[in-house]
Protein backbone atom coordinates (compact mmCIF):
# COMPACT_ATOMS: atom_id res chain seq x y z
CA UNK A 1 0.00 0.00 0.00
CA UNK A 2 2.74 2.58 0.79
CA UNK A 3 4.35 1.87 -2.59
CA UNK A 4 0.99 2.43 -4.27
CA UNK A 5 0.60 5.75 -2.49
CA UNK A 6 4.10 6.85 -3.58
CA UNK A 7 3.37 5.91 -7.20
CA UNK A 8 0.07 7.77 -7.01
CA UNK A 9 1.71 10.89 -5.57
CA UNK A 10 4.49 10.77 -8.17
CA UNK A 11 2.12 10.67 -11.14
CA UNK A 12 0.74 13.85 -12.66
CA UNK A 13 -2.81 12.48 -12.56
CA UNK A 14 -5.15 14.22 -10.18
CA UNK A 15 -7.64 12.18 -8.22
CA UNK A 16 -10.95 13.82 -7.50
CA UNK A 17 -12.18 12.53 -4.17
CA UNK A 18 -15.94 12.39 -3.97
CA UNK A 19 -18.36 10.36 -1.94
CA UNK A 20 -19.48 7.50 -4.20
CA UNK A 21 -22.43 6.63 -1.99
CA UNK A 22 -23.25 4.48 1.00
CA UNK A 23 -23.98 1.39 -1.08
CA UNK A 24 -20.54 1.47 -2.73
CA UNK A 25 -18.89 2.07 0.65
CA UNK A 26 -20.68 -0.88 2.30
CA UNK A 27 -19.93 -3.09 -0.68
CA UNK A 28 -16.23 -2.15 -0.71
CA UNK A 29 -15.59 -2.21 3.02
CA UNK A 30 -17.96 -4.89 4.33
CA UNK A 31 -19.37 -7.19 1.66
CA UNK A 32 -16.43 -7.70 -0.71
CA UNK A 33 -13.77 -8.33 1.95
CA UNK A 34 -16.00 -10.94 3.59
CA UNK A 35 -16.89 -12.64 0.29
CA UNK A 36 -13.28 -12.60 -0.93
CA UNK A 37 -12.03 -14.09 2.32
CA UNK A 38 -14.68 -16.82 2.20
CA UNK A 39 -13.66 -17.72 -1.35
CA UNK A 40 -9.90 -17.34 -1.01
CA UNK A 41 -9.34 -18.57 2.59
CA UNK A 42 -12.12 -21.10 3.18
CA UNK A 43 -12.05 -22.26 -0.42
CA UNK A 44 -8.79 -21.85 -2.31
CA UNK A 45 -6.32 -21.55 0.59
CA UNK A 46 -7.68 -24.50 2.55
CA UNK A 47 -7.90 -26.67 -0.57
CA UNK A 48 -4.29 -25.88 -1.49
CA UNK A 49 -3.07 -26.30 2.09
CA UNK A 50 -4.41 -29.86 2.05
CA UNK A 51 -2.25 -30.58 -0.99
CA UNK A 52 0.86 -28.42 -0.46
CA UNK A 53 2.95 -28.79 2.70
CA UNK A 54 6.03 -26.71 1.83
CA UNK A 55 6.79 -23.68 4.05
CA UNK A 56 9.33 -20.86 4.08
CA UNK A 57 9.18 -19.42 7.58
CA UNK A 58 5.68 -18.02 8.14
CA UNK A 59 4.75 -18.40 4.47
CA UNK A 60 3.27 -21.59 3.10
CA UNK A 61 3.18 -22.62 -0.54
CA UNK A 62 -0.62 -22.58 -0.29
CA UNK A 63 -0.55 -18.99 0.94
CA UNK A 64 1.82 -17.87 -1.84
CA UNK A 65 -0.27 -19.47 -4.57
CA UNK A 66 -3.51 -18.14 -3.06
CA UNK A 67 -2.01 -14.62 -3.01
CA UNK A 68 -1.07 -14.96 -6.69
CA UNK A 69 -4.63 -16.03 -7.53
CA UNK A 70 -6.04 -13.23 -5.35
CA UNK A 71 -3.98 -10.62 -7.23
CA UNK A 72 -4.95 -12.22 -10.53
CA UNK A 73 -8.62 -11.99 -9.65
CA UNK A 74 -8.20 -8.28 -8.97
CA UNK A 75 -7.02 -7.82 -12.57
CA UNK A 76 -10.69 -8.08 -13.51
CA UNK A 77 -11.53 -4.79 -11.78
CA UNK A 78 -8.26 -2.86 -11.47
CA UNK A 79 -5.34 -1.74 -13.61
CA UNK A 80 -2.46 -4.28 -13.54
CA UNK A 81 -0.19 -2.39 -11.13
CA UNK A 82 -3.01 -1.85 -8.66
CA UNK A 83 -4.15 -5.45 -8.91
CA UNK A 84 -0.61 -6.70 -8.34
CA UNK A 85 -0.38 -4.44 -5.29
CA UNK A 86 -2.95 -6.73 -3.64
CA UNK A 87 -0.42 -9.59 -3.59
CA UNK A 88 1.35 -8.54 -0.37
CA UNK A 89 -1.80 -7.79 1.64
CA UNK A 90 -3.11 -11.18 0.48
CA UNK A 91 -0.01 -12.80 2.00
CA UNK A 92 -0.80 -11.09 5.31
CA UNK A 93 -4.43 -12.23 5.14
CA UNK A 94 -3.18 -15.79 4.52
CA UNK A 95 -0.77 -15.71 7.45
CA UNK A 96 -3.60 -14.49 9.69
CA UNK A 97 -5.82 -17.30 8.42
CA UNK A 98 -3.18 -19.96 9.04
CA UNK A 99 -2.30 -18.59 12.46
CA UNK A 100 -5.79 -17.99 13.86
CA UNK A 101 -8.05 -20.33 11.80
CA UNK A 102 -10.90 -17.85 12.26
CA UNK A 103 -12.37 -16.03 9.28
CA UNK A 104 -12.89 -12.80 11.22
CA UNK A 105 -9.12 -12.30 11.49
CA UNK A 106 -8.24 -11.91 7.78
CA UNK A 107 -11.69 -10.51 6.95
CA UNK A 108 -11.44 -7.69 9.49
CA UNK A 109 -7.90 -6.75 8.39
CA UNK A 110 -9.03 -6.94 4.76
CA UNK A 111 -12.00 -4.66 5.54
CA UNK A 112 -9.70 -2.19 7.31
CA UNK A 113 -7.29 -2.26 4.36
CA UNK A 114 -10.17 -1.52 1.95
CA UNK A 115 -11.38 1.27 4.26
CA UNK A 116 -7.97 2.97 4.17
CA UNK A 117 -7.72 2.45 0.41
CA UNK A 118 -11.25 3.81 -0.02
CA UNK A 119 -10.58 6.88 2.14
CA UNK A 120 -7.22 7.68 0.54
CA UNK A 121 -8.10 7.18 -3.09
CA UNK A 122 -11.86 7.45 -3.12
CA UNK A 123 -12.19 4.19 -5.03
CA UNK A 124 -11.82 0.48 -4.37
Amino acid sequence: MPALWLITLATPAQFLLRWPGTQVFVLAVVVLPLLEEIVFRLGVHDWLRGRMRRRWGPLSAANLLTAVLFAGAHLLAHPPAWALATFFPALVFGVLWERHARLWSPASVHAFYNLIYFCCLGVV
